[in-house]
């Protein structure tokens, strides 16, 4: 059922990935300056490109990490440039020296989610396995680029949940703007901010 869906969710067209990208990389600056040690995440063609947040946070002395690819999970890295092309297309930066460093704020890009407010991503299990090895629970914010959420329970017991899931949707014609009511717009202008309740 999670790959049928993953499927699904795969197909949703993004063809307006940089204004959505903006838009919620606005939202999303609201929610990560109020911290100070954040793990972000270098995106790939089919996310949210926060590479602008990346670099408005940066110029704030944020302390920003990335995920840095390590066999079946990732260690957490400082952030900086040069960034180099590993596996599976994913940008990664030369440092190697995994931090210690105790995030506040995890802002994580997802397939999908759902009803439970758990995460539907690739299929690998790297997110999972990483905040499994971690002994606090950061602010978990799950981020994509259009809504893709199961009404149903189909994830598994060691899939992360968020606290909050922020996305973009163009308003219906019917003037239905909810999934159902768990979810709000959080202005006008089509931003899905919904919070775990």
């Amino acid at each position: 059922m999670k790959k049928e869906f993953r499927k699904k969710c795969l197909k949703i067209n993004k063809h307006n990935r940089y204004y959505y990208s903006k838009i919620i990389s606005n939202q999303l600056y609201k929610l990560a300056k109020k911290h100070k040690r954040i793990l972000l995440f270098i995106p790939l063609g089919n996310e949210v490109d926060i590479k602008s947040l990346i670099n408005r946070l940066r110029r704030e002395n944020k302390e920003i990490y990335v995920p840095f690819m390590e066999d079946l999970s990732f260690k957490m890295v400082k952030y900086a440039l040069p960034l180099k092309k590993k596996k599976f297309s994913i940008l990664e930066p030369l440092n190697k020296n995994k931090t210690l460093a105790k995030i506040d704020l995890a802002i994580v890009p997802i397939i999908g989610m759902d009803s439970s407010f758990k995460r539907v991503g690739f299929g690998k299990g790297m997110y999972d396995r990483f905040f499994a090895n971690l002994k606090y629970r950061p602010k978990i914010v799950f981020v994509q680029l259009k809504p893709c959420i199961s009404k149903e329970k189909i994830t598994d017991k060691f899939d992360i949940k968020a606290d909050e899931y922020i996305s973009f949707k163009v308003r219906s014609k019917n003037g239905d703007n909810r999934i159902n009511s768990r979810y709000f717009y959080l202005a006008s202008r089509g931003i899905f901010h919904s919070k775990k309740t």
